[in-house]
This record gives C-alpha cells, structure tokens and sequence, in this order.
C-alpha cells in the first residue's frame, strides 16, 4: 500500500508539472524570474512566521482539555512536522509531530494524531470557503471549479461529522465498539483501545466558544499566509488584489491534500498558477510566481525543522524511521 501511494504521488506530481511547464516559454519564464525584487521577499517570510505562529496557538487550544502546552512549544513541533512533510512521504510529518509531543508532554501519540486530524478538518473547511468566494468573482477555469467543488464537498462533510462527534461522543463510540465487536476477543481489545484513544483527540473542541476560536484562528493563519503569497506577488510585480491571494492560498494549499510527492511539488504550483492566470497574469509570469512562492514556503520552514530537530538531539534519519508507538490496552470512557 505504501509503495503504490509512492507511485501514485510520483505520478500526479509528474502530471502537474508537466501540466505547469507545458505551455510556458523558456525565456519568458527565465525573464519573469530575473525580474523578481528580493527586497518583498523579507515581509513574505514575516507574514509566513506570523502564520505559523497562529497555528501553533490554535493547535495549543485544542490541547488544552488534555495538555497545557506553551504556545513556543507547540510552534517547535508544528514547524518540524512541517518541516517532515516536506522531506517525507505520505505527510508523514504529523506522525513525526504526534510522537515529539508524546515524548515531550506525555499522554497518546494516537490522541496528538486526531488534534492534527481535527486541523486539517478546519483548515480544509476554511480554504474551501476562500476559495469558493474568489470563484465566485466570475473565474471560470475548469480546474479551479473542479478543486472547489470537491474540497467544499468533502470538508464540509468533515466539520459536520466532527460536529456530530463533539456533540455526541458517547454515541458515536457504542457505534464504533459494536463494529469492532466482530473482532476476535484480544484483537478486539486492542482495536477498542485504540479508538478510543483516537477518539479522544477528535472530540476536543467542544462547544460554541471554543469552536468560534478554532475558526477564528484558522482563518486568521491563512489570512496570513495569503498575505506572504501577497508579497511575494509584489516582487514580481503582478498587481493582483490582496483579495486575489485568499483564492491562490487556497487553491494551492487544498491541490496538495491529493497524492504527491513530499512537499506537495507539482499540484501546488499547478493550481497556484491557475489561480494566477485566472485572474489576468501571464503564464509565463504566473508560473515564475508558483515556482518562487513554493521555494518560499518550503525552504525556510524546512531549514528551522532541521535546526529544531538538531536543538531535539534527533536526526533526519530518525524521521525517517518515526512510527506511532504501541498504545496500551484499554476500554473507551
């Protein structure tokens, strides 16, 4: 299975940048890249800090109900699962993340593992709505129409399930513990407590208040990120709107929940580009843009990673080797 997601990845990445590459001149795209100013490249790499520093505070409040964590600390393991991703297939930089945090604070690296799940949930949800509302100015590429419609399917379906698991948490386990009921008695045991390990990270954020914060949150951390890809568009002088930039951090950041290679080249700096052209830019200059913009997000967090990892005496080697720990056996609350 993981050899063919390997396959699977290399093959969709291969398509999305032959797809990028296709049509575009050699020498206007090498032009376009030649002109960039450096100097908007500094304000692009504060906004992606700022970003990730929002991330780190949401993800620390919905620990809370099970670990008080600082937000500095849930920035440091946030950044190396980044950071993992990016080098690692089958973003197997939030196993890393959950296994840190067990190390460091305690309790089940199954239940950090739902937190992340739970994120992604209402990252999902958020950029399907950004995405949705630049759409909805009158773009009318296909791809991008295809992209909205089935991640605003699919996480919409996802935050009303977690809801629905929120809400009801007893309820949702009797129905769970009745279908591994037809497990063999010890096998059964073990699939038993690890749900319910699970489980418990999915529930976490509970109520009206905690949910408005989650969302506020998660929508001001691609606010931010929007506004790096902002600044990186005014290097190369494309004079797009600031709202132009919700639409192309959301396409971008929803291509790359599809198989691929690590760091998600290739569908990243498709849909970017697309978002781009869609909206007026030469594609010529909309793929300089896409190829610039993925080096920014990508390099620096992978670079402070490594640094944070060297500061937790861990190599990437050790990364690479990184698998969720046996759970002790145990019966649901």
């Amino acid at each position: 299975m993981r050899h063919a997601r390997t396959w699977i990845g290399l093959g969709v990445s291969a398509l999305c940048i032959a797809l990028l590459l296709i049509r575009v001149d050699r020498h206007e795209l090498l032009d376009a890249l030649r002109e960039v100013r450096p100097g908007w490249l500094i304000p692009a790499l504060i906004l992606l800090a700022a970003a990730l520093w929002v991330r780190a505070a949401r993800w620390a409040v919905i620990l809370r109900p099970v670990r008080a964590v600082r937000t500095t600390d849930a920035a440091s393991l946030l950044v190396i699962g980044y950071a993992a991703n990016n080098v690692l297939p089958a973003r197997a930089g939030e196993v890393v993340r959950s296994v840190l945090f067990q190390r460091r604070h305690g309790g089940s690296a199954l239940t950090a593992l739902a937190t992340i799940v739970v994120e992604r949930v209402f990252d999902g949800a958020v950029l399907a709505v950004f995405l949705a509302a630049v759409i909805a100015d009158g773009t009318t590429s296909g791809p991008l129409r295809a992209l909205a419609l089935v991640a605003g399917a699919g996480f919409t379906g996802l935050l009303v399930g977690l809801a629905a698991l929120s809400a009801w948490p007893r309820g949702v386990w009797r129905l769970i513990d009745r279908v591994l009921r037809i497990a063999p008695g010890r096998l059964h045991a073990r699939l038993d407590a690890l749900a319910a390990k699970f489980l418990d990270g999915l529930v976490l954020v509970r109520g009206l208040r905690t949910w408005t914060l989650v969302l506020a949150l998660t929508a001001t951390s691609w606010a931010l990120e929007a506004a790096c890809y902002w600044a990186v568009g005014e290097a190369f002088g494309m004079g797009l709107s600031a709202w132009a930039y919700l639409g192309i951090c959301a396409a971008a950041n929803l291509a790359i929940a599809a198989p691929s290679t690590s760091g998600g080249i290739g569908p990243y700096e498709f849909f970017a580009r697309e978002v781009a052209v869609a909206l007026g830019v030469a594609g010529a200059l909309a793929t300089a843009y896409a190829l610039v913009l993925h080096a920014v997000v990508l390099v620096p967090v992978a670079l402070a990673g490594v640094v944070l990892l060297w500061r937790e005496q861990l190599g990437l080697r050790t990364l690479a080797t990184t698998e969720l720990p046996p759970e002790p056996a145990g019966s649901a609350s």
